[in-house]
């Protein structure tokens, strides 16, 4: 049987996530603002919830219609067959977004409230709501602009159903719940789905440990392939963070399935789950691995903490043997390999990782650096500063509009002309700088 499935992605990536599932077979795909609509069977829903890298999570919607009010959103609610999916044991949580003036709205109020309780004031009882919140007694006369009130109505109708359909109501698990229901409003209409993934998809089981501000692996993944890499040029991040960006490249070559490290999926808790199909899809896909790749992949930092933790990950992600990773200050990198490749980084945004004033001259170093030796390489840094990126002075032939989190961010293309090469720096891997060799003199310029 054919379904409707929704790929929430990133803002900016829906064409990359629209790829990958056109590849994995799905049927009438088509990228949106914030995601990709697809259809295909139940097979379809587990292999691209195991191989899906750029995506966030799944959905399966089940109704859409027009919710102006809490009377609107409750009948409209009870009308969906909850039955065919919850039972008296199973558990229910409903999540619910609101797109648009009335989620920022809401937003604001979130900041608010944040702001006031930081204040020292008496708690609040919990026998009555407070003034100007939502309860199910006095439902918001303007229209569906609060998120909690909306799952609210939502659940109400749901349990109602149930009840008068099996005599009993399912209760409610927030924290890991059987059936997870997403609303999402947006223009005045209500999509009610069901989630098939619960935890995020970028949630791949390797980075316990992480560094400040790390790229989710969804949006590492999706800068990989923005690049148009091959999977055979030499692979080089030379401000790594917790390693991902190198991380989610070796497993993308080595046909390591994102999805086969994580405890679960939501779907697997469905009534229709179709182990021995799951099973199967799993065995092909650890079958698909390969045993290295074709490429090399390169990684260092400045910091020998954040290293550890690299290459921790990369342990965990089953590639930390064919990544070499290396503490060094960008100043004194040299190109990795003779055969140029990609430089895909992420470099510190000014917002919590520094200040910006900080981070300038890493910029101008950066820039010099790539200029004048790494010739011959195609290099992709994602700019989450503006401000910071127009202290990079080479000229980028590709400029991308991507969303790191509520950031705008750009990832810039460089083509560093061809002239005469400098030797390797990672001829001896196994041995790091010394404290006096990783420092560069301040009046230091680079090589002409």
């Amino acid at each position: 049987m054919i379904h409707k499935y929704f790929a929430v992605s990133a803002r900016g990536i829906e064409i990359v996530t629209a790829a990958e599932l056109e590849q994995l077979g799905a049927q009438n795909v088509r990228a949106v603002f914030g995601g990709v609509h697809f259809e295909g069977d139940i097979e379809l829903l587990y292999r691209a919830s195991l191989w899906l890298r750029t995506a966030s999570r799944i959905l399966r919607p089940l109704r859409d219609f027009a919710s102006q009010n809490a009377e609107m959103l409750y009948s409209q609610t009870r009308r969906v067959r909850w039955e065919d999916f919850l039972d008296p044991a199973k558990t229910l949580a409903v999540h619910a977004t609101i797109e648009g003036a009335a989620g920022r709205a809401e937003h604001a109020r979130a900041e608010n409230s944040r702001a006031e309780s930081s204040q020292s004031r008496p708690p609040e009882r919990r026998d009555k709501p407070a003034r100007g919140r939502f309860s199910a007694s006095k439902p918001e006369p303007q229209g569906i602009n609060h998120s909690m009130f909306a799952a609210l109505k939502i659940k109400d109708a749901i349990v109602d159903r149930l009840r008068r359909e099996q005599g009993a109501r399912p209760n409610v698990d927030k924290e890991n719940p059987d059936i997870l229901v997403h609303a999402h409003f947006a223009g005045g209409r209500c999509t009610l789905s069901l989630d098939a993934t619960g935890s995020s998809l970028h949630e791949r089981g390797y980075r316990i440990r992480s560094t400040t501000a790390p790229l989710k692996e969804t949006l590492a993944s999706a800068i990989i392939d923005l690049t148009k890499w091959d999977d055979c040029a030499p692979f080089f991040d030379p401000m790594c963070g917790s390693g991902t960006l190198a991380i989610e490249a070796a497993m993308k070559a080595m046909h390591i399935a994102p999805g086969l490290a994580r405890p679960s999926f939501a779907f697997q808790r469905w009534p229709e789950f179709d182990g021995k199909a799951w099973q199967r899809i799993v065995d092909d896909a650890r079958k698909q691995k390969l045993a290295a790749p074709r490429g090399q992949f390169f990684a260092t930092d400045s910091d020998p903490d954040v290293i550890n933790i690299a290459q921790d990950n990369a342990r965990r992600a089953g590639v930390a043997d064919f990544i070499q990773f290396g503490v060094r200050q960008f100043g004194a990198l040299q190109p990795p390999t003779e055969q140029p490749g990609f430089v895909v980084t992420n470099p510190p945004y000014g917002t919590r990782l520094g200040q910006e004033s900080e981070l300038q001259e890493l910029y101008e170093e950066m820039s010099a650096v790539l200029k004048e030796r790494y010739a011959g390489w195609q290099v992709f840094i994602m700019a989450g500063n503006l401000n910071l990126a127009r202290h990079i002075t080479l000229t980028a032939t590709q400029k991308i509009k991507l969303n790191n989190g509520p950031l705008d961010c750009r990832l810039l293309k460089f083509e560093i002309p061809r002239n005469k090469l400098t030797p390797a720096a990672f001829e001896q891997p196994e041995r790091s700088m010394s404290e006096d060799e990783a420092q560069v003199p301040a009046d230091a310029s680079p090589p002409s």
